[in-house]
């Protein structure tokens, strides 16, 4: 039997470790499969459809491993793909999922990663809140890992948007920090690129607070990174960077420095054919700066104004349309062509209020103010006290709301910290709680069972003493029954058969007598006296032999089954093999057998749900056999837990060298065998 179980436990565990070697292969093979798709979704070899084909494939092999960081690997690519392609909403979708797995991994990195693209998808849409928000962000974590490369780029995207919201305390403060951290990397084109975009946006933000001399030193050192920019796909940041220093200069009314920085510029073919926006630029501030600076070839400036107006319609440059119109309508007022002046100061002003942009705008307001005469005048001046007024407040509430999305989020980090911590704690506290609890009710359950096995064992004792005192006491009943009748067998073979003896010797003497009916009734006589003794001796036979003490202890075990089955209301069967001397059986065996019995008929009333049991005793080669079957509902050997009464049965078997066998299934009833070595062989 033994041999059976461990055959059967290295087969089960060879099947097993083979079902985990098939399912181990299958996901290394799976994983292969991911990271060859995720190496061609990156290829930039391949058309981009193809490379979202390998993408998405890759995903859908992911989800099957229901591995969280196989899935957001993928997730990534597709996320690099949908930004290349500029498909910002399924950027921002993709990208949400990014921050709840990786969130749900605790890869901090993948999450910061996530945010910063969702910055970027928020930029793109013109929402500048949300975009600063999933920035900042991006740009604790980036702090926290010392990502400087990664962290300089998010703070160059909050200055920027800060300084389009004209926040340009919190720009500048930003791009220094991006300075600081870009500055200690390797020198690379792209290093002089982001160093040039955050030296440049410090100018802008000089030049709107009017610190010309500042923003032409940020100017300059910008315009150093962009030559630093082996690359001649970079040569418009020189331009820009020249443009903006000349046009800081004319805002210093130094005119000639301005031309001087300009002219160079014009005859450049490569800046016509490259950036024909910065050619428009060029031309048109030339001829502005030649205007202030009190050139008297009006014809000249007015041709030049008119044919950078053509140029930037014809490319349809909406900032340069603005400020050749806004040209034009100066150099007309100053011309006092006030018509001219007031047609190309409407289309300045338009284009302005189109393009937001605000100091365009005041000024544009101005201008309009000095052409109109009498209360249109005063309109357009009001109105750009209004304005300026309300930026400026503005402009202290952007800076007041910046300021407040960096401490809420901050106060929103420190408070999912404490709710991290409390959750914990929680979670320790609830743990702790429950595992009392666990001991608690597997202690009170122990002392319940304890006590009923302590109960089971006073009942079992106790029924074991009654037993003991019924064999005791049949076995005085059978004493005095035996004593009665060796009595009654010596008085009859005493008495009446000594007398019937006297008699028959009587009727013996009487017999001398010849005649043939006194023979014939004496004979007859004779006969039948011979027949009293000999039926009387039978019965003294009889009575002398001990068959009837041969059926005590089957007596007590069938009324043992009747008083229980009868109590517990199941009908049942009865039957002994009649070869069986149970006077030979030894006591031991007895008591265990009735206790048996006794114990199997009360878990077939507790468990079995029967309503007929079969009860037989068998005598099998000198084996005591008991076998005990009902109608009830089975049970799964396999999943039934052994209680205290197949505990006991199991301990008396053993106790008398018995076996134990059980054949049952569920509601096909059960049937108990129990073999034991009763006889001597």
């Amino acid at each position: 039997m033994l041999s059976k179980r461990v055959t059967f436990f290295f087969i089960l565990l060879f099947v097993v470790l083979y079902s985990n070697h098939l399912y181990s292969q299958k996901s290394d093979k799976n994983l292969v499969e991911i990271e060859t798709l995720i190496d061609s979704a990156r290829n930039n070899n391949y058309k981009i459809e193809n490379r979202f084909l390998y993408a998405r494939k890759a995903i859908k092999l992911s989800k099957l491993t229901k591995s969280d960081s196989i899935i957001l690997n993928s997730n990534r690519v597709l996320s690099y793909l949908f930004l290349v392609n500029q498909d910002s909403d399924s950027l921002y979708r993709i990208n949400k999922l990014n921050v709840k797995i990786a969130s749900k991994l605790k890869d901090s990195l993948k999450v910061a990663f996530a945010n910063h693209n969702l910055g970027y998808y928020f930029d793109l849409k013109k929402k500048n809140d949300s975009a600063y928000y999933h920035y900042y962000q991006a740009r604790k974590i980036y702090a926290f890992l010392k990502e400087r490369y990664n962290e300089s780029d998010v703070l160059l995207n909050m200055a920027n948007i800060q300084e389009t919201e004209r926040d340009y305390i919190g720009s500048e403060i930003n791009a220094i920090r991006a300075i600081e951290i870009t500055s200690s990397q390797q020198n690379s084109n792209d290093k002089n690129y982001k160093l040039w975009s955050l030296n440049n946006l410090i100018g802008i933000v000089s030049s709107q607070v009017n610190r010309f001399d500042k923003s032409i030193e940020y100017h300059n050192k910008a315009l150093q990174y962009a030559e630093k920019i082996k690359d001649s796909d970079y040569d418009y940041l020189k331009w820009y960077s020249k443009i903006n220093i000349a046009t800081l200069y004319r805002r210093k009314k130094d005119f000639d420095k301005s031309i001087e920085i300009l002219k160079p510029l014009i005859n450049k073919y490569s800046l016509k054919e490259k950036d024909s926006s910065s050619y428009v630029s060029v031309f048109s501030n030339i001829a502005y700066n030649s205007f202030l600076n009190g050139s008297r070839d009006f014809k000249e400036i007015e041709n030049d104004f008119i044919s950078a107006l053509k140029i930037a319609s014809k490319i349809e440059d909406k900032v340069e349309i603005m400020n050749t119109n806004l040209f034009l309508a100066e150099f007309y007022l100053k011309m006092n062509k006030k018509d001219l002046a007031k047609r190309h100061i409407n289309y300045g002003l338009e284009a302005a209020k189109n393009l937001r942009s605000n100091q365009d705008l005041l000024n544009a307001l101005v201008l309009k103010s000095k052409i109109e005469e009498g209360i249109q005048s005063k309109k357009y001046l009001y109105e750009h006290i209004r304005l300026s007024d309300s930026l400026v407040l503005a402009e202290r509430s952007i800076r007041n709301k910046f300021a407040r999305i960096e401490f809420e989020t901050d106060e929103i980090i420190q408070e999912n910290i404490q709710i991290s911590k409390q959750r914990l704690w929680l979670i320790i506290t609830s743990i702790a709680l429950l595992v009392t609890l666990f001991f608690l009710y597997i202690i009170k359950n122990q002392r319940e069972k304890n006590k009923e096995l302590q109960i089971e064992r006073q009942q079992q004792e106790a029924n074991q003493e009654i037993y003991n005192l019924l064999l005791t006491q049949q076995d005085k009943i059978d004493e005095v029954k035996n004593l009665e009748k060796n009595r009654i067998s010596k008085d009859i073979h005493d008495g009446v058969l000594g007398k019937l003896f006297g008699v028959r010797l009587s009727l013996d003497s009487l017999n001398m007598s010849n005649t043939s009916e006194a023979v014939k009734k004496r004979g007859n006589y004779i006969a039948e006296l011979k027949n009293i003794e000999e039926e009387i001796r039978k019965v003294s036979h009889e009575l002398n032999s001990d068959f009837i003490q041969q059926s005590g202890y089957l007596n007590i075990v069938k009324t043992l089954v009747d008083t229980q089955m009868t109590a517990y209301g199941i009908g049942y069967s009865f039957d002994t093999d009649s070869n069986i001397n149970w006077e030979l059986l030894n006591n031991k065996i007895k008591i265990h057998v009735y206790r048996i019995l006794q114990e199997t008929m009360q878990n077939i009333y507790k468990h079995a749900k029967a309503n007929k049991v079969d009860i037989v005793f068998v005598l099998d080669n000198n084996d005591l056999i008991l076998n005990i079957s009902d109608n009830g509902v089975g049970f799964d050997i396999q999943k039934a837990k052994k209680g205290i009464g197949l505990k006991n049965i199991d301990s008396r078997i053993q106790e008398i060298n018995g076996k134990l066998a059980i054949d049952t299934r569920k509601e096909q009833g059960t049937t108990i065998n129990i073999n034991v070595p009763a006889f001597n062989k």
